[in-house]
């Protein structure tokens, strides 16, 4: 369906060739219209005598003068022109390419009087003389465009026929549907006397220039290329068939498929070989439309397809139910005259009525093989980080071709290791920030103070989160693991003890984000909304790979062993459908929580790592105060002995050295013991501790309360 002409650079024969086809159109166009003056200037209503020149072919200038004019040469000059142009656009034709005016009306399937008609109403814009004839054959010197009664008198001579005719200008006929010929808008005029109109975009079609539409192509976005799937190339050849198959002029389609599945890319693949080029539409503009205006721009849909051989794409994976996107969408599938592939991650209620096709997302095998393909050369040199990304990112063929392309852009054009993980990690990172925190790692391994049983429950879950791809696919345990691969662990203790810094230190471990999830905010007291919540969650960040850190778990784990109401069979299926989701992510999945009594044992037992957090003890809690201030700070002599002593957590000891440091600061001193006690003391009181003397010894006197 491509139009033959594309771009205005063409030029040679063709151009030349179908310049003389319209100027031998125009000018029989104007004989007829001499000829009806004519017959005016004789008949018993003469018309003032007019003088008006009719341009012919290049160079052949022919005046026509309407007072000695003789109707029956008129009338043979048109049928010599007719012969001539019938001659003229099948040799066109011949030559692989018909004029641009025999195109259009074999494209839009125009009957010969709506052939007329369009021609009559672009005639002013491609040459000037028509809009004195056309004033002159209506009687008023305004009136420079044509109109439908004009129309009528010179093609269709029956009068009965020129009352069926009138409906070609109806708002559902091909003419204005297709937003071939306009309305001037004149809204208390009849349609019959209304000026009628070609845009620009049209009339530079009709002289060989094919260019879309400016209003079209606002609204338009490229379709994404990648490199095909399996499943991909699956629903390629099944649209191809619906579309070879389709008994209509046009079809439309739902694709259904996960986030980067690659729906739009088999979309985009089907148009190429049907000769189609595929556009994704920006639904939220044409919403934001009023309804004259999306009707308006409908039938300008329909017309740029036909012309230029697009097919619009939709992507409705975030169109809200009873939206104005969805009533939007449901208008345009209903009227538009253009190939139309709807895209969602489920099937879409406003397309029941329409085929579906369905696309997978690919497997990591076969994702393995989308970065080799995407990589070329470059990927023996990239083999192992690839298997450790394909482990860590469930990527699509259009998200490995955004990564490859912006390490390119960061490497010179020679992609390191380094420069392809990070590139992965931004592009994995978009749509999670809407429903988590997102931490910038700030501790390695040397910044965290644990007893050496907790450190080496962490190393071990670093490890296996580096180590999948040895385990599951070069060792074959991934054959035994159809599910449940994903690493869940528990972190358990008290407030300050050091869950969240774990949580970091992790993440620079494995070069991975962080995302705090509040669990505390997902929960809800209307049943199913938690789970809703909780698959958006995941959903978004199954192919960021990063990990998801769940706080307070205690607002959703409970002792729910006894099911003593509904409420309390909901949130064990709350809890079953949390545990299912952290399983079956591809990540680590860390819960933290402050009560691990609270915790359901039977529930404890299905995660795979549960690591307690203990308070610290004075040994811990030296090396903590060492550790949190820092080496360039100024400071007196510091008793860190005593700092020790204090029975206060890491967290409540970060907060009390940078309160000190704030208050000497303020005092242009050096941090000494009356600010770190008074700062320590203040934690006392935030956790509702007595300071006795007993505990503070000798400083007790500086504490000030």
């Amino acid at each position: 369906m491509n139009a033959p002409y594309p771009h205005p650079s063409i030029q040679g024969s063709w151009r030349a060739g179908n310049l003389r086809c319209l100027r031998l159109r125009l000018q029989r166009l104007l004989l007829r219209m001499n000829r009806r003056m004519a017959w005016l200037r004789r008949g018993p209503n003469k018309v003032p005598n007019a003088d008006w020149l009719i341009v012919g072919d290049a160079g052949e200038e022919q005046r026509f003068f309407v007072a000695d004019a003789d109707a029956n040469a008129m009338s043979a000059s048109i049928a010599r022109l007719d012969h001539e142009i019938a001659e003229l656009d099948q040799a066109m034709r011949g030559g692989g390419r018909a004029s641009a005016f025999v195109h259009l009306v074999t494209l839009m399937q125009l009957t010969p009087f709506e052939a007329d008609l369009l021609l009559l109403a672009a005639a002013p814009s491609l040459d000037g003389a028509f809009a004195r004839a056309c004033a002159e054959l209506q009687g008023e010197a305004m009136r420079a465009r044509p109109s439908l009664q004009l129309a009528l008198t010179l093609f269709i001579d029956d009068a009965v026929e020129r009352f069926t005719a009138t409906d070609v200008l109806l708002p559902q006929a091909r003419l204005r549907a297709q937003a071939l010929v306009e309305l001037e808008p004149h809204a208390n005029e009849p349609v019959l006397t209304r000026g009628l109109h070609v845009d620009a975009r049209l009339v530079d079609f009709l002289r060989g220039v094919n260019r879309i539409d400016e209003r079209v192509d606002a609204m338009l976005l490229p379709a994404p290329v990648g490199c095909r799937s399996g499943s991909v190339e699956k629903a390629t050849r099944q649209i191809v068939a619906l579309m070879d198959a389709n008994t209509d002029r046009w079809l439309a389609v739902n694709l259904v498929g996960p986030d980067d599945a690659g729906a739009l890319e088999a979309a985009s693949a089907a148009c190429e070989s049907a000769g189609l080029e595929a556009r994704i539409l920006a639904l939220d503009s044409f919403a934001m439309l009023s309804a004259p205006e999306r009707a308006a721009m409908i039938a300008l849909f329909g017309r740029e397809a036909a012309l230029c051989g697009l097919a619009l794409l939709v992507d409705v994976s975030a169109v809200a139910p009873a939206s104005p996107e969805e009533r939007a969408l449901a208008e345009l599938v209903a009227t538009i005259s253009a190939h139309l592939f709807v895209v969602g991650g489920s099937p879409f209620k406003s397309c029941a009525v329409l085929p579906r096709v369905y696309v997978e997302r690919p497997g990591r095998a076969e994702q393995a093989l989308i970065w080799s393909a995407t990589l070329g050369p470059r990927y023996n040199a990239l083999e192992d980080t690839v298997r450790q990304i394909v482990q860590q990112y469930d990527f699509g063929s259009a998200a490995i071709t955004a990564a490859t392309t912006t390490a390119l852009a960061t490497s010179d054009g020679v992609p390191t290791a380094e420069a392809l993980w990070n590139a992965c990690r931004v592009g994995a990172g978009r749509g999670l920030e809407e429903l988590a925190l997102r931490i910038e790692p700030a501790f390695v391994w040397d910044d965290i103070v644990l007893t050496s049983g907790v450190r080496q429950k962490l190393r071990e879950v670093a490890n296996q989160a580096a180590q999948r791809d040895r385990v599951y696919e070069t060792w074959g345990f991934g054959r035994q693991l159809a599910r449940g691969r994903g690493i869940t662990a528990l972190f358990a203790g008290s407030s300050g003890t050091g869950k969240t810094m774990a949580a970091e230190v992790l993440a620079s471990q494995l070069q991975l984000d962080l995302y705090r999830v509040d669990l505390a905010s997902m929960v809800s007291k209307y049943i199913g909304e938690t789970e809703k919540n909780l698959r958006r969650v995941f959903e978004a960040a199954q192919r960021s790979g990063a990990i998801l850190f769940f706080d307070e778990a205690d607002a959703l784990f409970g002792s729910r062993t006894e099911t003593r109401d509904s409420h309390d069979r909901y949130a064990n299926l709350e809890i079953n459908y949390l545990l299912q989701r952290m399983e079956d992510y591809s990540g680590l999945a860390i819960l933290a929580t402050n009560r691990r009594t609270a915790l359901d044992s039977a529930f404890i037992r299905r995660l795979r790592f549960v690591i307690e957090f203990p308070f610290p003890g004075p040994v811990e809690r030296l090396h903590i105060w060492r550790k949190v201030i820092p080496a360039e700070a100024q400071c007196e002599a510091l008793d860190f002995d005593f700092l020790a002593g204090l029975e206060l957590s890491g967290g409540n000891i970060r907060s009390a050295a940078l309160n000190a440091a704030f208050s000497a600061a303020g005092e242009s001193r050096s941090i000494g013991m009356p600010h770190l006690v008074q700062a320590a003391a203040g934690e006392y009181v935030k956790l509702s501790k007595s300071i006795n003397a007993a505990e503070f010894r000798r400083y007790h006197g500086m504490v000030r309360v």
